[in-house]
């Protein structure tokens, strides 16, 4: 005769696992005490930055209202070499340059693949092919005419930000030189 485990052992095994799983659960933000839910809120204010300092070290960027400008504090003359400061960007007139120079090289370099594509279809009408596709490089397009259209489309891109360039600068009141050169 064989002995089974009585009823009373089952239900022992089977508290035991309950109380196991119910450990690994994670508690809510309620039950858990000492927790930040708990403790008090605190909104700052430009107005407490002062006891914010005095608790941790704060950095803080710029000027402060009513402060003299590092020029004026260090006493430079005007003989020095000083570079202009500007409020923004867009009042920089350097800026304006390297954006435009960056831009033209770009619409430079997609004229020279429009020119090349407009010169293969011109030789495919009087019969002369590439030997091949190039698999190795990047298609543009799936059938020529396409491909004709997509870099179109590419050169006025550029040149609609190159426009929207000079009438940001217009804007500005930056010459017209500073974008061509």
């Amino acid at each position: 005769m064989r002995k089974h485990p009585s009823p009373l052992v089952a239900a022992l095994l089977l508290a035991l696992v309950c109380a196991s799983q119910a450990a690994e659960m994670p508690r809510s933000a309620e039950s858990r005490p000492n927790t930040r839910n708990n403790q008090a809120k605190k909104v700052w204010t430009n107005d407490d930055v002062s006891e914010l300092r005095a608790r941790s070290p704060i950095s803080v960027v710029g000027r402060e209202a009513g402060s003299e400008s590092s020029a004026e504090q260090t006493g430079s003359s005007a003989g020095e070499n000083t570079f202009p400061v500007y409020d923004s960007r867009l009042d920089d007139p350097e800026w304006y340059a390297k954006v435009s120079a960056e831009l033209q090289a770009e619409l430079d370099q997609r004229e020279t693949d429009l020119e090349q594509q407009q010169a293969a279809m011109a030789d495919v009408k009087n019969r002369v092919t590439q030997p091949g596709v190039a698999l190795n490089e990047p298609s543009t397009g799936v059938t020529p005419e396409e491909t004709l259209a997509i870099l179109q489309a590419r050169v006025q891109e550029i040149q609609n930000e190159l426009d929207e360039l000079a009438d940001l600068a217009r804007q500005h009141d930056i010459p017209p030189g500073n974008l061509r050169s």
